[in-house]
């Protein structure tokens, strides 16, 4: 028997180095990404490697306008040292770089990625917009494919290869590494390999460190992990029991008998009542004010609307657009039939009420007739549509109230409506992606089923913006739609204030409800708690004064009134048989 080889500390290391060369060589594309907690301001350390393929440059590009962010490449720069012979420079657009290198072999380039915020752990209320950019805590960091991650021009997303990506942490701070290509585990480095676009490596959630709390539900269907970071107001195994209750709901109406891991983050916004969130690749991202729980209205709903976004539009056909604006064109089903089963499966899994459904119901419907863009059309909508949430809110509102209308003309043909002709439409998520876009399958299932009256409601209420005929039994058997004088929102005050980045009151109206309480013109905004078109629930304002900080509290109204929809429930619906064969799903 020979004697066994002891290797030196050193060779073990180049060991390891040429083991993590030959798994790069074997990537078509692969990026190492280091968060840098010792920094100021702190950063992502990236390199990319691919393959020179005879060019002698190569150019890079980060996208451009998704989530209405438009200056992703602001936060780059070249790193330090480069490769021998490799070059990182910026071209005209601040979203491309060339990078020149030798014709032969593997490129490897270095940049940097700075973080949005230089302290997101300081409390201060954060912009909805800050949840798509990279943040860097004290011991957790978090960014999407998008802002980090550029693609070589020479493999678009018409080119599928092998895709790589590594999370590596530092032996001092390592935590659990998560999102939608990892499973939550602690450990000091991960690798992900895929096959198929650079699409799968942009469209995801990547996020670690000791900052992040991991908790796990196996359903019968597939694995859920739940992640959270930071003051939460419900506790971790709480929001993981009710999110996976929601998920297995979702699973059981599609008829997903097997369903891939799937991650639901939250990220504290340390906002009091202001609640959003996005569907990656298999990976829902909240953020969530500081009293999301049970007890708040977005609660359930926000869960359930952003992974309902599995299925539609993700599942029902390939893209809608080649650019944010083009998709946003076509927001009415990916956004408009979620709000949809949003709403009908919280009301059939038994999760509300038919009072509580009503309510809610009630509430979308007057946000949007009282919406200043009620009758926008969608090309002027598409641009604003992350910007002006009042504009994007109406492609929400508009698909909803023409799903509810589709669905009871199917039933009137057949018990099972709009359920059955959506799940005959879905598809592999594979198959989907490379399938007609979402919008133009439903329309032409619907189209078969119903007419020409479909696409014509489409360019009607939501191409050209005219207003719908909310007729009384619009919401179904269980429920009458009647108009009633309700109190006109009034906030007193210009709320794109809030969002302009100066952080200052503007246009506080005299003698309205904002000035009577006390606000002014110039006050420095330290935090708000705003329920938009809510006049029962006060505005709570904090501004900064001389004598220190002030909280305003005022109902937003002033006596006018407008004429809005209200939906009731039905004397008897709860044991009338055409409700209860419309419940069930």
């Amino acid at each position: 028997m020979s004697r066994p080889q002891i290797l030196s500390a050193a060779a073990c290391l180049l060991l390891l180095a040429g083991a993590a060369r030959a798994e790069e060589a074997a990537c078509d594309l692969h990026y190492r990404v280091t968060p840098r907690y010792d920094t100021q301001p702190r950063r992502l350390d990236v390199e990319l490697s691919f393959a020179a393929e005879g060019r002698r440059e190569s150019w890079l590009r980060l996208s451009n306008g998704w989530a209405g962010i438009k200056d992703f490449g602001a936060s780059l720069s070249p790193a330090g040292d480069q490769a021998a012979g490799v070059k990182l420079l910026p071209g005209e657009d601040i979203h491309r770089w060339k990078v020149e290198h030798g014709p032969e072999g593997q490129v490897r380039v270095g940049y940097q990625v700075r973080a949005a915020l230089a302290d997101p752990d300081d409390g201060k209320t954060q912009n909805q917009d800050q949840l798509y950019r990279t943040q860097i805590g004290a011991d957790w960091f978090q960014f999407f494919g998008y802002g980090v991650l550029p693609s070589v021009e020479a493999w678009d997303d018409k080119r599928a290869g092998r895709m790589c990506l590594s999370l590596v942490q530092r032996s001092n701070l390592t935590g659990p590494l998560l999102g939608s290509h990892f499973d939550g585990k602690v450990q000091a480095q991960a690798e992900a390999s895929l096959q198929g676009t650079h699409a799968l490596l942009r469209h995801a959630f990547y996020a670690g460190g000791p900052g992040w709390r991991v908790v796990e539900r196996q359903l019968a269907s597939g694995p859920v992990v739940t992640a959270s970071r930071g003051p939460q107001s419900l506790g971790d195994a709480a929001f993981a029991d009710q999110v996976a209750r929601l998920l297995d709901a979702h699973r059981r109406f599609w008829g997903d008998a097997s369903s891939p891991r799937q991650s639901v983050v939250r990220t504290p916004n340390n906002s009091r009542g202001n609640n959003g969130g996005t569907l990656v690749h298999q990976a829902a991202v909240l953020h969530v004010s500081s009293d999301f729980g049970p007890n708040n209205d977005s609660f359930d709903f926000l869960i359930g609307h952003e992974n309902l976004h599995q299925w539609l539009p993700h599942r029902l056909g390939g893209h809608d657009g080649n650019t944010p604006e083009a998709a946003a064109r076509h927001y009415w089903l990916s956004e408009g039939l979620t709000d949809y089963y949003t709403h009908r499966l919280l009301l059939a899994g038994g999760l509300w009420t038919l009072d509580r459904y009503a309510e809610l119901l009630t509430r979308a419907l007057r946000g949007h007739w009282r919406s200043p863009a009620r009758n926008a059309t969608a090309e002027s909508i598409a641009p604003r549509f992350f910007s002006d949430r009042d504009a994007g809110r109406q492609m929400y509102s508009r698909g909803e109230i023409l799903a509810m209308g589709w669905d009871r003309e199917l039933r009137a043909k057949d018990p099972t409506g709009l359920d059955a002709l959506l799940r005959g439409l879905m598809l592999p998520e594979q198959q989907a992606r490379g399938a007609e876009p979402a919008h133009e399958r439903v329309l032409k299932a619907l189209t078969a089923a119903l007419g020409p009256r479909p696409r014509e409601q489409v360019q009607a209420h939501v191409v050209e913006g005219r207003s719908f005929e909310l007729d009384e039994g619009l919401a179904g058997p269980c429920f009458a739609l009647r108009w009633d004088e309700v109190p006109r929102w009034v906030p007193g005050f210009d709320m794109a204030s809030l969002t302009s980045g100066a952080y200052k009151v503007q246009g506080v109206i005299v003698d309205g409800p904002a000035h009577k309480a006390g606000l002014r013109d110039g006050m420095e905004l330290k935090g708000w708690s705003i329920f938009g078109n809510e006049v029962a629930k006060p505005i709570e304002i904090k501004v900064k004064t001389e004598a220190g900080d002030r909280e305003i509290k005022y109902l937003p109204v002033d006596g006018s009134t407008d004429r809005l929809p209200t939906l009731t429930v039905r004397p008897g619906a709860a044991t009338d048989a055409a409700c209860q064969t419309w419940l069930r799903r």
